[in-house]
């Protein structure tokens, strides 16, 4: 396989990047400037450019028979316009510049976040799009209903997945800053903690990839979590266990999280502030909504299995989280 991947030294695209290397794939990653490319393998042909400019994308897809769009602007605050440029332009740019360089395959990486952040019980692929309150969630519906117009008006060869709550080694703005509140005892649990996670350990998202790249149909989505049930409490529990400290014992009703985000958000906007407030709805609803998805249809069409349970997930996470993080100390033992 002959392989673009974009955002490569991201989370998702690093971890990929890895896994095709290991199957001796010849890879091309692209990383955003700024980006570290440093861990990139010897032996990947690495690029540094920006995904919105054409002619980054038309070097990046030359001689590529499949892409791995990784690259997306991503949290929930922010100019709205970063989004649409990032999650929706050049979304279109590379399918376009693919397609034309007879690509074969266009892996788009979207998000179950196109459902909303709290479905309330269970959902699949054919559950409506539903975008959110935040410029994150509303470009990566945008680009999903874009792609669907492009495979059905143009024949774009576009297979689409939306991976959970995706976390593993190098997941610095989930996993490593959720271990420090909780080895700090700062780790609030929001609502009883009963309420299941979508999650998803990071290896198998980029296995869940390969196997859309091959056997995916053009224009079809494929939901990819791990569906073992996981509740919050079973998640932060966990990571503390770990970690060696208590679980998390304070709590914020759910429903009062949620307004009060939103009435900080709409507070940051008055004031026209840069930062993120310090909580929001999009987080609260991750943690603490009830988010259930089946795999179904990616278990039948693509084999798709997730090969990592919650708690080797979790311990590989710490492991790697003790070592980016060997000069913190715990502060809190049991």
């Amino acid at each position: 396989m002959k392989a673009l991947v974009t955002g490569a030294a991201g989370l998702l695209g690093s971890h990929l990047v890895d896994l095709l290397v290991a199957r001796d794939d010849q890879v091309r990653a692209l990383v955003g400037p700024g980006d570290p490319a440093g861990d990139l393998d010897g032996s990947v042909d690495a690029r540094v450019g920006d995904i919105r400019d054409r002619t980054v994308l038309e070097a990046a897809v030359e001689d590529m028979d499949y892409v791995f769009h990784c690259a997306a602007r991503t949290g929930p605050w922010g100019p709205a316009a970063e989004y649409q440029s990032t999650n929706v332009g050049a979304v279109e740019t590379l399918v376009r510049v693919a397609s034309a360089a007879g690509v074969q395959r266009i892996v788009q990486v979207s998000s179950i976040t196109v459902h909303g952040n709290d479905v309330g019980g269970a959902a699949g692929e054919d559950a409506p799009l539903r975008g959110e309150p935040n410029p994150y969630s509303r470009s990566k519906v945008a680009g999903e209903r874009l792609l669907a117009r492009l495979v059905t008006e143009e024949d774009a060869p576009v297979t689409i997945v939306r991976p959970g709550w995706v976390y593993g080694p190098r997941d610095v703005a989930s996993f490593a800053r959720f271990a420090t509140m909780i080895r700090d005892g700062r780790m609030v649990m929001v609502g009883s903690g009963k309420n299941h996670i979508p999650l998803i350990y990071v290896t198998d998202v980029a296995n869940g990839m390969i196997r859309a790249a091959e056997s995916g149909a053009a224009g079809r989505a494929y939901v990819l979590v791990n569906d073992e049930s996981v509740t919050q409490r079973e998640y932060l529990g966990a990571i503390a266990r770990e970690l060696d400290v208590a679980p998390p014992a304070r709590r914020i009703p759910y429903r009062l999280g949620v307004a009060l985000g939103g009435t900080l958000e709409t507070a940051a906007r008055i004031a026209r502030r840069t930062q993120p407030p310090p909580l929001m709805r999009y987080g609260i609803q991750m943690l603490g909504g009830e988010n259930r998805f089946t795999i179904a249809r990616a278990r039948r069409e693509l084999g798709f299995s997730p090969q990592v349970n919650l708690a080797e997930g979790v311990r590989r996470s710490v492991e790697w989280y003790r070592s980016a993080y060997a000069d913190m100390t715990p502060t809190r033992s049991r």
